[in-house]
């Protein structure tokens, strides 16, 4: 028996499983590879191109400890990091995934929002997570902050994977599916991009990482506005992406192109420290990543009122 809320995610991508304004060329190619569907009376999930979480090999998981190690002087820096990853890793050994590499800049980047919300005396209750692949980063967010509201945004067929997450990480939370129809009050809500407006709280806190550089500018956009009419004195935006990144459709996507804006207020700005190189068994043993990833946290200055009238009045 699946759970209500995934039901509803089947009955969406077996109709419209990438919503056509919403559905970059990256997801174009890789969503229509991407598996999610009954088969009998089982479901079939397949995951292509937003994320590793599995790795079972011994050689790989001793590969993943000399990895992290290279980052030590990073997480050295940071006081959340310990109680972080421990929690991570029971949460990582709870879903049956392995401590890859996505897990563990999960916990990192984490811990740089933990670190921050604590120096600034901010404790988020509404949390906008965006493309969060498997699930795993707002599972451990629900872990550690077990009274925040989650909304997890993101196409159909991923959504489904992090149902999956969220009902394995805690079967006791209250999920929803935000719809036409509604949804009632829950834990942990699932949100498809065309449906975010529909969303009526602020958001105290809303995270992106590797994920706003495979959508198209039309969705980008999209998100950006939403955490905008929902941003307060208290509200942050932390973004971690590519530089630049060129899709299979041959279009760009640059960081610094997103809609920023002069007045949005910025706590941490520049090269992602924890998202510079991996370890693998062919040469070269140490490999970079293609291109500099950037993380940069803000508060997102509110979207002036009225501002279609006002700029039509200027022309």
């Amino acid at each position: 028996m699946t759970h209500p809320v995934l039901d509803a995610l089947l009955e969406v991508i077996e109709t419209d499983p990438l919503p056509s304004a919403y559905t970059s060329s990256h997801w174009q190619r890789f969503g229509r590879e991407t598996v999610v569907e009954r088969r009998g009376k089982r479901l079939v999930f397949r995951g292509v191109q937003f994320g590793a979480v599995y790795e079972r090999h011994p050689a790989r998981r001793l590969l993943r400890v000399l990895e992290r190690a290279s980052y030590r002087s990073v997480t050295n820096s940071l006081q959340s990091y310990p109680r972080v990853w421990w929690t991570a890793t029971r949460l990582a050994r709870e879903c049956a995934f392995g401590l890859t590499f996505d897990i563990w800049k999960s916990a990192v980047a984490l811990s740089v929002l933990m670190d921050h919300w604590s120096a600034a005396q901010l404790s988020p209750t509404t949390v906008a997570l965006i493309g969060d692949g498997y699930g795993f980063f707002g599972a451990l967010m629900h872990r550690l902050l077990p009274g925040a509201r989650l909304y997890c945004m993101d196409l159909p067929k991923i959504l489904a994977f992090q149902v999956r997450t969220h009902e394995t990480a805690d079967p006791e939370a209250a999920l929803s599916f935000l719809s036409a129809r509604g949804a009632g009050k829950a834990d942990i809500t699932f949100v498809l991009p065309q449906e975010v407006e529909r969303v009526e709280e602020d958001i105290d806190c809303a995270v992106n990482i590797a994920s706003m550089q495979e959508m198209n500018p039309f969705t980008i956009a999209a998100y950006f506005a939403f955490l905008r009419r929902r941003s307060t004195s208290r509200s942050r935006f932390y973004c971690v992406n590519r530089l630049s990144k060129t899709l299979p459709g041959g279009e760009g996507v640059r960081f610094h192109a997103y809609p920023w804006c002069e007045d949005d207020e910025v706590f941490i700005d520049g090269p992602c420290p924890y998202y510079t190189h991996f370890l693998s068994f062919q040469t070269p043993w140490v490999n970079a990543f293609d291109g500099m990833h950037m993380h940069r946290l803000v508060r997102l200055a509110p979207e002036p009122p009225h501002r279609d009238n006002a700029s039509q009045h200027r022309r």
